[in-house]
């Protein structure tokens, strides 16, 4: 009988644990209406990240003009921030660590769903915004973030159509952040996660002021650049595990 072929794990790249995502951060690249191209068959490294003039399409209007903040969060500083915030807290959504500072740059308002809204009309509040966003979305609450942290538009009720992804045992933390763009009501920030295999990922988070809140922009063209990194250069550490 003849025996099956082995497989050479030297020369498959997929099979080393530097190319081996964890299955909550794929989540949360779902979550965000990301095509999963973090395990490509010729590699796994992150695209380019988006700039103010190539962010994420949408299909939603984007004048939705400079409302005030829903919970009454001020605007605070307006330049981009170059270190990690000194008065960030930090609480557990499930196994995931979210950044929380409820009168400066929000959540704001923590609903009963595990819903977290409101943040401030500033880079860091956008930062945190993208922060809590993905948290939820690692901790299986996708359908709640898309029905009201995401810009309505044809993408996102696309995704909504779509079954949720499995809950995975595996957890992912924050691990730094870098402002790609920032506009009065544009901004892309991105975000480096770490798995609890060590791996580390990039999800740019592309987001939109909106009613008086950031909000998270499902990308027509399915992808806004998520992929596997080999460590956080370039980005400001920022975690709270």
């Amino acid at each position: 009988m003849t025996e099956p072929a082995e497989t050479n794990e030297d020369q498959n790249p997929l099979t080393k644990p530097k190319f081996i995502i964890s299955a909550v951060v794929v989540a949360i690249i779902v979550a965000l209406g990301i095509i999963l191209a973090v395990l490509p068959k010729g590699g796994g490294t992150a695209a380019p990240a988006a700039s103010s003039s190539n962010s994420p399409s949408t299909s939603a209007q984007s004048s939705a003009g400079p409302a005030a903040s829903v919970c009454g969060l001020p605007d605070g500083d307006q330049s981009k921030p170059a270190t990690a915030p000194t008065d960030t807290k930090w609480e557990l959504v499930g196994k995931v660590a979210a950044p929380t500072s409820p009168e400066r740059y929000g959540p704001g308002k923590t609903a009963p769903t595990g819903l977290r809204t409101c943040f401030a009309h500033s880079p860091t509040g956008a930062l945190y915004a993208a922060a809590n966003v993905t948290t939820l979305s690692a901790v299986g609450k996708t359908r709640l973030v898309l029905e009201n942290l995401a810009v309505p538009s044809a993408e996102r009720d696309a995704l909504l159509k779509q079954q949720e992804p499995a809950l995975s045992t595996s957890t992912a933390q924050l691990a730094g952040f870098a402002i790609r763009s920032y506009s009065s009501d544009k901004a892309v920030i991105d975000l480096a996660f770490k798995g609890d295999n060590g791996a580390f990922v990039s999800i740019p988070v592309p987001l939109q002021w909106h009613a008086g809140d950031w909000k998270i922009i499902v990308p027509a063209t399915g992808s806004t650049g998520a992929g596997q990194i080999p460590d956080i250069s370039g980005y400001v550490p920022w975690a709270g595990v």
